[in-house]
């Protein structure tokens, strides 16, 4: 018998692949897959169990409106027409509807489909002759109906449907040809259109079947597949546990002879762990004091600074700007423990176009008044308007580590210390001299920051050792080997390289390179100059004392009139007294009895238009955009100086005022 093989895999696979063997006909499984007839139907029947049932009622509800139509085409005949359709075809196709929730429905579930499409269609058949000669001439097209259904949504099997639409376009040529109802044009019109019908269905309905069982094939053959691997799996893991106890077995024999080296793992093992934590203790001690010693440089020059106003307090200039180097100090300062923040949380520092010579200038002038007198500062600034992206108290970072390095080398004999910032210009890919920071630079513009001594120098055969963990070649307590492996870091996080060349008793030379941009950098050292003025009301809420009532000496200094609290219930109850005298409102975030959230939210429901200006030092657990969405026009993080305060209430009132003009 003839077959129809379907070949699943691909040309190229093995010739023994497993096939899909089909009768041609009635598409049942044969062959080596004829043990998979019995549950496919079962499979396919449930499946197809929602569609048959929405089938069904869609007929019921079809056959039932064309009751309407008899009205109008075969009023005479109505009565015969709606007796077969309400009487007899309706309630058979609703009684099949209803036991198809039967279990018994699935056991013979094509019989029952092709009764209900033999009922449908032998109906329409009798109505197409049983009336008048317009419904003899027009009623054929409910077969087509009936047939496309039987033949789609249906899910009738090919052989099944088929036979049962070719006993009605059969019934319905040799009813119409009895009855003599119909010309023999019409008739032979008709039956092309509902053979045409026919035959287009059939095809439909074969392709439907086979991929159906081309499907339930492949999944058939996966699933076994899918046995099979977990058989195998089964056995592997079977054969594990038996090596698994062999090899127990072997280990516990061997332990018998081994127990004193065994004893000697356990305290080698105990010694590795303690030094292990020793390492981690100095580690964390040298981040502590490498925070120190920059918190107290700093303090060291905001009390230098302060002192010598003191001391030549009578001469305004120079008041001045021992104010502006305290206010740089201080600005570090804050820079700094935004970095330990920023390091906290494991997120990247904030990278801005910044002026490099200038960052280069204030650590030399730290530097002069920390090293001893036996060590010389050289300098040689030439790239003095150089802009590269970076981060301020990075930078410094890396400067002050190098040159203490150097210091520290020229300890005992004193020497120079030579610091030179210039402009280079890479026409190509440059490979550092030192195989110890590998990364190299890509072709462009770079600004070269050189430090080198006239110390002991690095020997040969340590240089590769450098950037190992706790590596230092300082004594015990001057040092932990920590601090070249940071400057990498900073570096590599600036789109730069190092470059190093030593050689003992002749000193060492390290090359710090940073990509240039061509754009602008703020200056970091600012002044007093420039603070924006205002004589606007504004409401402002800090639970600390000190802090609210030194912001509203400051804002009241420039012409503002504020109104402050450290209760924020005391301010909200204030503000509900009056709130359209208020312009703006500044709070902090974390208070008790209310949050700035909450207190903001209040504000706002007394007033919606309000303007309101966050400034914290937590900055870091609140959800910006979150808050912004809400209305607050700016959010600033503490210390807030008079100059960026006195700024953003310009800008945020500026756009207050616009957006009332507009409205």
């Amino acid at each position: 018998m003839f077959k129809i093989r379907s070949f699943l895999s691909a040309p190229s696979a093995a010739p023994d692949s497993p096939r899909m063997e089909v009768h041609p006909l009635t598409l049942a499984f044969t062959g080596s897959s004829g043990d998979l007839e019995a549950k496919f139907l079962d499979v396919y029947a449930r499946d197809s169990l929602f569609l048959i049932r929405l089938t069904l009622m869609i007929g019921i509800l079809i056959y039932a409106l064309f009751g309407s139509l008899d009205v109008i085409v075969a009023s005479e005949a109505k009565n015969k027409f709606w007796l077969v359709r309400f009487a007899i075809v309706c309630p058979i196709i609703l009684f099949i509807f209803f036991f198809s929730f039967s279990e018994r429905f699935l056991k013979h579930i094509q019989i029952y489909i092709v009764c209900s499409i033999l009922v449908a269609g032998l109906g329409v058949v009798y109505m197409t002759v049983a009336g008048n000669f317009l419904t003899a001439r027009t009623y054929y097209t409910g077969l087509i109906l009936v047939i496309m259904l039987a033949y789609s949504t249906y899910r009738a099997r090919f052989i099944w449907a088929s036979s049962a639409c070719l006993v009605i376009v059969i019934s319905y040529f040799f009813a119409t040809t009895i009855t003599d109802s119909l010309p023999r044009e019409i008739l032979a019109n008709n039956l092309f259109f509902c053979m045409s019908a026919n035959i287009i269905g059939m095809l439909a309905c074969y392709t439907l079947e086979y991929y159906a069982r081309r499907d339930f094939f492949m999944a058939t053959l996966l699933n076994a597949q899918h046995q099979k691997l977990t058989t195998a799996k089964t056995e592997l893991e079977h054969q594990v546990r038996q090596r698994t106890a062999m090899l127990t077995q072997t280990i516990e024999e061997l332990r018998h002879e081994i127990q004193a080296h065994q004893k000697l793992d356990l305290e080698k093992k105990s010694l590795e762990d303690q030094l292990r934590q020793a390492q981690k203790i100095e580690a964390l001690g040298t981040l502590a004091g490498g925070i120190a010693h920059d918190f107290n440089n700093i303090l060291a020059a905001i009390m230098g600074h302060a002192d010598l106003a003191m001391i030549q307090k009578d001469d305004p200039q120079h008041v001045e700007n021992c104010l502006n180097e305290v206010f740089n100090a201080s600005d570090r300062a804050k820079n700094l423990v935004g970095q330990i923040l920023a390091f906290s949380r494991h997120s990247e520092s904030e990278l801005q176009p910044i002026q490099i010579s200038l960052v280069i200038q204030e650590v030399l002038r730290l530097l002069r008044a920390s090293l001893p007198t036996t060590i010389s500062i050289e300098k040689d600034i030439q790239a003095t308007q150089t802009t590269i992206i970076g981060d301020t108290t990075q930078i410094h970072q890396v400067l002050m580590n190098l040159c203490t390095n150097a210091s520290h080398a020229m300890a005992a004999n004193g020497g120079v210390l030579k610091v030179e910032l210039n402009e280079v210009d890479l026409k190509n890919p440059k490979v550092l001299q030192s195989s110890v920071f590998s990364t190299p630079l890509n072709s462009g513009k770079y600004v070269r920051l050189r430090v080198s001594d006239s110390g002991h120098g690095i020997p040969f055969h340590l240089q590769d050792r450098i950037l190992d963990p706790y590596f230092t070649t300082k004594a015990k307590g001057v040092g932990t080997g920590l601090g070249l492996a940071v400057v990498q870091g900073i570096v590599q996080s600036h789109g730069g390289s190092i470059d190093m060349k030593s050689r003992p008793g002749e000193g060492t030379v390290f090359d710090v390179f940073f990509p240039v941009i061509e754009a602008s950098a703020k200056s970091e050292f600012k002044s007093f100059q420039h603070i924006d003025t205002g004589n606007e009301r504004i409401l402002l809420v800090d639970d600390d004392e000190v802090l609210a009532d030194l912001s509203a000496k400051l804002l009241t200094t420039i012409g503002y009139r504020v109104v402050s609290h450290t209760n924020p219930n005391a301010a909200l109850a204030d503000f509900k007294k009056s709130p359209d005298d208020f312009d703006l409102v500044i709070t902090d975030m974390v208070m008790p009895m209310m949050n700035g959230e909450a207190f903001i939210r209040a504000v706002r429901g007394v007033r919606m238009d309000v303007p309101v200006i966050i400034y914290t030092g937590f900055s870091d657990t609140i959800d910006s955009e979150r808050l912004k969405k809400s209305g607050i026009k700016k959010i600033l993080r503490k210390p807030v100086t008079i100059l960026g305060l006195s700024q953003s209430i310009r800008e945020v009132l500026e756009e207050a005022n616009a957006s009332h003009k507009n409205s």
